[in-house]
């Protein structure tokens, strides 16, 4: 039983040993692998941005955006249908009074609309969402315009707001990416090309 005593402790010290070196040998690698995910979430949230430039600008070509506004085209639907799709607006028009907001809520993007005379759409504007933007307008940029869409056909520069206006001709209609002065994506505006 003597002998016993010391080859146990001496199996408990090696696997004591063993537990203590591996868990130091883990430690250098949780910021690897915290850095390795961070990476991850950032591809997704980019992917997602992607996704979301390419269903606008497709379906700019047809006068109309994605999402909770799919359906809704420049100068053929009205108020009154907006008003039926997305309720009345919470905030009706802004100062000037030409457009009409609709909040960006619970992952849904925002929107507002402005009218004709004839009380239908003249133009769409999109916001895009207020959480994890960066999986939407939050992660494009004037050089992911530029890889995705190519070069505009025009730019602006937006003096009262120092925001700068790329604009893409998507046949009868452009789409207008307003950039502000982080670089990102503010909000798009689709109208009927000039």
């Amino acid at each position: 039983m003597l002998t016993k005593k010391p080859a146990a402790r001496m199996v408990s010290a090696v696997i004591l040993t063993g537990s203590l070196l591996g868990a130091g040998a883990s430690l250098p690698t949780e910021p690897v692998e915290a850095a390795s995910t961070m990476d991850s979430a950032s591809a997704i949230a980019k992917d997602h941005a992607l996704t979301t430039l390419h269903e606008i600008y497709n379906k700019a070509f047809s006068g109309e955006m994605p999402y909770t506004a799919m359906g809704l085209k420049i100068n053929e639907n009205t108020q009154k249908e907006v008003y039926e799709k997305f309720g009345p607006p919470p905030e009706p028009g802004n100062t000037d009074k030409t457009f009409d907001y609709f909040h960006a809520e619970m992952g849904q993007p925002g929107f507002a609309f402005t009218y004709n005379a004839d009380k239908t759409i003249s133009q769409i504007r999109y916001f895009g969402t207020n959480v994890e933007r960066d999986h939407n307008l939050g992660s494009i940029t004037p050089k992911v315009l530029g890889n995705q869409l190519g070069s505009a056909d025009e730019i602006r520069h937006i003096s009262s707001t120092n925001e700068i206006n790329y604009i893409y001709k998507t046949g009868n209609y452009e789409l207008q990416f307003i950039v502000g002065e982080n670089q990102t994506v503010d909000h798009i505006n689709l109208l009927e090309a000039k």
